[in-house]
């Protein structure tokens, strides 16, 4: 599968949702989001203690710009609709793409004030359609760690099912491994039903 020849959406809509390829110009309102909860994402995610900046996350939305456009790693900036506030992000992460089966792991952050609303569930559920439909995707992956049980709520109600449980799967910035859940999904026959456009 030639990647750069893969016809990808810039935008998505969810009922409530629009997601967006990163681009010039999100680094304000995606910094925003990204210090909402920040300490969080070095607990569970194991970010960098330090916070960014604005001018770092603006560069960070012009990299991955350039790395959706190559499909080297294709993420989507989450916004509200109703508002047009950032509310997180999502992406098919490099280091859990597999182009040769193909599979893909779906990883998702939303801020702290928006937790709790569906919207990690619905922007995952359209990426979950993007992959099946437009990567071609045979099997899909959500890696969460076991002690998160609300990041786990996500791939259990899209019908993700349990494949395995790895002990210290993951480094923590408490310096403890943690225990990383991993969900699959094998068929777009198997996704609850929703209205996503693109």
């Amino acid at each position: 599968m030639n990647r750069i020849l893969i016809d990808l959406p810039e935008t998505i809509e969810t009922p409530r949702l629009k997601l967006q390829m990163p681009k010039a110009g999100f680094g304000q309102l995606l910094h925003q989001a990204i210090l909402d909860g920040y300490d969080a994402y070095v607990m569970r995610l194991n970010w960098p203690s330090t916070l960014p900046t604005v001018e770092s996350v603006e560069e960070d939305c012009r990299k991955h710009h350039a790395e959706f456009l190559l499909r080297d790693c294709i993420r989507y900036i989450i916004i509200d609709k109703a508002t047009s506030n950032v509310v997180g992000r999502c992406a098919f992460l490099p280091i859990q793409a597999n182009w040769l089966i193909p599979q893909f792991g779906i990883s998702y952050f939303i801020r702290k004030s928006q937790r709790s609303n569906g919207y990690a569930t619905e922007a995952t559920h359209a990426m979950a359609l993007l992959a099946f439909k437009n990567l071609k995707a045979r099997k899909l992956e959500i890696y969460c760690e076991a002690e998160n049980i609300a990041s786990a709520k996500v791939p259990l109600k899209l019908n993700f099912k349990l494949e395995y449980t790895q002990k210290g799967g993951w480094p923590r910035a408490d310096g403890e491994l943690a225990t990383l859940q991993t969900y699959s999904l094998f068929s777009i026959d198997d996704l609850p039903a929703v209205e996503i456009k693109w």
